[in-house]
């Protein structure tokens, strides 16, 4: 399935002096098969290494010198056509290095490769390092690695999100791509709309007819029922039943209470689970801001903020900072101690919640499920992936701005118009405060419309924002 991520890899491919490639992204979301798809496309022949499958290779990235390891295995699909069978026991390095500096660790890595992949050319493939999300050291020793081997095409993909001193102290080295779950652009790609997404474009000049209306509405409904977690959309797409696809939800939701489990201390993993399994909770109230006294009633926030970010850092999680004032630029008055908590996906809040896999439910019905929070979950990851940074702005306890963001000129909020809404002079309240307001974005059901500032965009249309 095409990802958008690809333009941002041709970028990289096309790059003079190629940066390591560094792919982050939650569990699931696609990473490997975007990366392997990739590589097909662009380059004579891919290397592929599962750190997590041949520990030689994270002991060797981290410094760590067992007496012996088995990189015994069969290749992976990518590897078969290239390389064959691997051979059985091969040694992490030379019995007599003692040695675990920098230096002999490049050296052990390269003797690694030419057991691996039985010294096979290195320099016209991409070599990719999976699973290096756990290692220690992983960013230091490919920084030390790619000026040993400048010719090389190197490839890392690791399931987090977190922001790591390396993306700022050496962006001249690594080029890090963030991954999340397919948009509804996307979709509509994998379902071979192209038509229907030209007539989304041409929608600012042209009307779309009743039929572009109805086949545009009829994806966007499976999008909300599905959502865009790759193997969720994969499934249906396959029969086209939705049956196939709570099943693909509820594996995942699964996965991320071990992954929790596995990677965290109990006591940390307690709390993570206990915040992870309140959002869907407290997306339902009328103010979404995330209050820790509903995840424990004992709980304090310097306790549980920790576990929040560990949430955040694999992925699962996403904040929502509260916006003091709408004063540009936007970020010198944001408060971070203040947020609201969204999962990853839409699909998979749905699965959290138990809602039904109905396909005669309509868009309308969905958006107002569980008070709002589906709505909200999808708008927030089509807008963070359209505009960036997002923010939430309240007036005291009389109103609340669900996002709002920052235009050229000034603050935009957005005012969504197919979720009840209990308050009406949100926006009025907002643009009172901040008459420096760009423009109001309204979304709703309706097509294309400009009256003054207030721009309507249909929600399967954010996309072409």
């Amino acid at each position: 399935m095409y990802r958008n991520v690809i333009t941002e890899l041709v970028s990289w491919y096309e790059e003079k002096r190629r940066r390591i490639l560094f792919i982050k992204g939650a569990h699931g979301v696609g990473k490997t098969w975007t990366i392997k798809d990739f590589a097909t496309a662009f380059f004579p022949s891919q290397r592929y290494i599962d750190c997590a499958q041949y520990p030689a290779f994270a002991n060797v990235i981290a410094g760590v010198k067992p007496e012996k390891e088995d990189t015994s295995g069969e290749a992976s699909e990518a590897e078969a056509t290239d390389e064959g069978d691997i051979e059985d026991s091969i040694l992490l390095s030379k019995e007599d290095l003692n040695d675990m500096s920098i230096g002999a660790r490049v050296l052990d890595m390269d003797f690694l490769l030419e057991e691996h992949f039985e010294n096979a050319k290195l320099n016209d493939c991409l070599l990719i390092f999976d699973n290096v999300q756990d290692i220690p050291d992983c960013a230091n020793f490919f920084y030390e690695f790619s000026k040993s081997h400048k010719d090389y095409s190197i490839c890392l993909i690791a399931s987090t999100m977190e922001i790591t001193e390396y993306e700022y102290s050496h962006q001249d080295v690594f080029n890090i791509i963030r991954m999340r779950p397919m948009t509804f652009e996307e979709y509509m790609i994998a379902n071979k709309a192209h038509p229907f997404m030209n007539a989304i474009r041409n929608n600012k000049d042209k009307p779309l007819t009743t039929l572009e209306v109805n086949a545009i509405s009829v994806m966007l409904k499976e999008y909300l029922l599905i959502g865009g977690m790759p193997g969720a959309v994969l499934a249906y797409l396959k029969n086209k039943d939705f049956k196939d696809v709570r099943p693909v939800q509820l594996e995942l939701l699964e996965d991320y209470r071990v992954l929790i489990k596995d990677k965290f201390s109990q006591a940390l993993g307690q709390r993570c689970k206990r915040i992870w399994k309140s959002i869907p909770k407290q997306l339902t109230k009328d103010n979404k801001k995330f209050m820790y006294r509903f995840v424990d009633s004992n709980a304090r926030s310097r306790e549980y903020s920790e576990a929040t970010q560990a949430l955040c850092n694999l992925g699962i999680a996403r904040k929502l900072p509260k916006l003091e004032k709408g004063i540009m630029p936007l970020e010198d008055y944001v408060d971070y101690k203040a947020f609201e908590l969204f999962y990853i996906d839409h699909g998979l809040l749905r699965a959290a919640f138990g809602l039904p896999m109905k396909e005669e439910l309509t868009i309308e019905e969905i958006f107002a499920e569980e008070n709002g929070a589906i709505a909200e979950q999808f708008l927030f990851q089509e807008l963070s992936h359209n505009v960036g940074n997002l923010y939430y702005w309240t007036s005291g306890a009389t109103a609340r701005v669900p996002f709002v963001y920052q235009g050229e000129k000034g603050p935009i909020p957005v005012d969504i118009r197919f979720i009840s809404n209990k308050k009406a002079q949100n926006i009025k309240a907002f643009l009172a405060k901040t008459p420096d307001t760009e423009l109001t974005l309204k979304i709703s059901l309706d097509q294309v419309s400009m009256d003054g500032k207030i721009l309507n965009i249909p929600a399967y249309g954010l996309w072409n924002m």
